[in-house]
């Protein structure tokens, strides 16, 4: 494999980093050039979060030295790390939804200048204006970002970032919430900013997205850099893949399990939305049934229905012929109705609180008579399927923030593969954000579910993920069902689907 040998912008060399008897990083290397794409590669839990911190300063390394611009990098704090250009967007977005596009384009002066009176301290509206057309965002500045779709957000923090000097822009997970011509999109403003001299760090887990932006690509396994650097060009997704793991890739086809024929959920005459046509379907004891469609078309929104995680406008659901009570998860719950939502952050995880009782919240049932949960019991239920999904840190004390996503989902999808006569499992883009190992492990516990009797749900954005796990499919758009696709099926069939201007008879 080539190596690059240009001086490069921020270079970070034998980078460890402890938390107590836990090693976040042990030996972590990075070089990251002007004007290039980096991609960091590496599983959940394999240290990008951390490396990243220690680039913005945000933590201190137990060991190895940072330089910048050749010189040692000697920021304290993220601030500081920002007013030498190096400026970091995260996964989870630091905006404030209830306030306006101009006052978030200001919050790094409104931080800095520490003064009351909020007007005095906004940019300069041209400048604002200028930060936003960098990339190629025209919305009026006084309106809320919380009105704005997730790519806008998205855009209107990195408009904040490049805004500041920016001469190194982290990305971490920058299109895991958004639309294929968001993201082609976002592309176009990364590649515009490398033209210019910028260099971008870019963290994904989606190996089709780091073909088409990467420059150069890192990979980090169990805290060490096991790719150093190296040219997109001078490697492919299968020895990357192979590093990340520390295995050989193999590739196989999914045997889902035989289901019988008894009908287990049933929707009838449903409308999620007043203006939405009707949509009748169902699904079998041990089947594994998937909701697709386009960004917006009412998968995730059908699901959450039949999760009765919302109100519905018209029609019924039944979980074995009893009514499900629409937009009342705690009964949905009592009546064995599992539910993994599409944002684990907000409506998932308690963040405080440790792995093993997050994952406890669906045992309401098993309280004893103080009202706690009693400890041998919950570590009899979950740990089973933390080892099957293999948890990492294998420690159930910890608290959830302190979980990678990928594992933080892990939890998640524990916490309701154990309920308590578990009778339907709804999931919503469940391996969102998480890596190729723990996807497969997230996979197969869906299997399993199906495989001991549940009616599994999956509402996903990623099609691939949809069609290679169900044994039916149904296509949605405009918030109903217009089509039903069989196991097997490509993404062919579901484009010819989506798009068929004859109607389709669904059961």
């Amino acid at each position: 494999m080539k190596k690059i040998n240009t001086k490069p912008l921020l270079k970070a060399e034998s980078i460890a980093k402890r938390y107590g008897a836990t090693n976040a990083l042990i030996d972590a290397n990075l070089k990251v050039h002007p004007g290039r794409v980096h991609v960091l590669l590496g599983e959940n839990g394999a240290g990008k979060s951390t490396l990243l911190k220690t680039l913005v300063a945000a933590v201190k390394q137990t060991s190895g030295r940072i330089t910048f611009e050749g010189e040692a990098f000697q920021a304290k704090n993220v601030q500081e790390a920002m007013a030498c250009g190096v400026v970091p967007v995260y996964q989870h977005l630091s905006l404030f939804p209830n306030l306006s596009v101009h006052e978030n384009l200001s919050a790094f002066a409104l931080a800095e200048r520490e003064m009351q009176n909020v007007r005095r301290c906004l940019i300069e509206v041209e400048q604002a204006k200028a930060s936003l057309l960098s990339v190629g965002l025209s919305v009026p500045l006084d309106t809320l970002v919380g009105s704005l779709s997730i790519g806008e957000r998205q855009l209107v923090e990195i408009a904040r970032a490049v805004g500041q000097n920016c001469k190194l822009l982290i990305l971490d997970e920058p299109t895991s919430a958004l639309t294929s011509t968001e993201t082609d999109k976002l592309f176009s403003i990364v590649r515009d900013l490398c033209a210019q001299g910028t260099a971008v760090l870019f963290v994904s887990h989606k190996m089709d997205e780091v073909a088409e932006i990467a420059d150069d690509v890192s990979v980090l396994c169990d805290g060490r850099t096991v790719v150093d650097c190296v040219q997109y060009s001078d490697t492919n997704e299968s020895e990357l893949l192979e590093a990340m793991l520390n295995a050989p890739v193999t590739s196989f086809k999914r045997q889902l399990p035989v289901h019988s024929n008894e009908i287990v959920l049933r929707a009838e005459g449903l409308k999620v939305s007043r203006n939405s046509n009707v949509s009748t379907l169902h699904a079998k004891k041990g089947e594994i049934v998937g909701l697709a469609g386009l960004v917006g078309s009412g998968a995730l929104s059908i699901a959450e229905a039949l999760a009765g995680a919302r109100q519905i406008s018209d029609g019924r659901i039944t979980i074995n012929d009893v009514l499900l009570m629409p937009g009342d998860r705690a009964e949905a719950t009592k009546k064995g109705v599992g539910y993994v939502p599409g944002d684990r952050q907000t409506h998932g995880l308690f963040p405080i609180l440790p792995a093993l009782t997050n994952a406890s919240a669906s045992l309401t049932k098993q309280l004893d008579r103080f009202g706690f949960l009693k400890k041998n019991l919950e570590i009899e239920t979950f740990e089973p399927w933390m080892e099957k999904l293999k948890l990492l840190p294998f420690d159930f004390e910890l608290p959830a923030t302190q979980f990678s996503g990928g594992n933080q989902q892990k939890i998640i999808v524990a916490r309701n593969v154990a309920l308590p006569h578990l009778s339907v499992l709804v999931l919503l883009e469940p391996t969102r954000g998480v890596d190729v190992r723990a996807r497969q492990f997230i996979h197969d516990t869906i299997v399993e579910a199906a495989q001991s009797g549940a009616t599994v749900i999956i509402a996903s954005t990623d099609l691939d993920e949809v069609l290679s796990l169900s044994h039916r499919t149904y296509v949605i758009k405009d918030h109903c069902v217009c089509a039903q696709l069989t196991e097997g099926a490509t993404r062919q069939c579901f484009i010819d689907a989506l798009f068929s201007q004859s109607e389709r008879a669904v059961a």
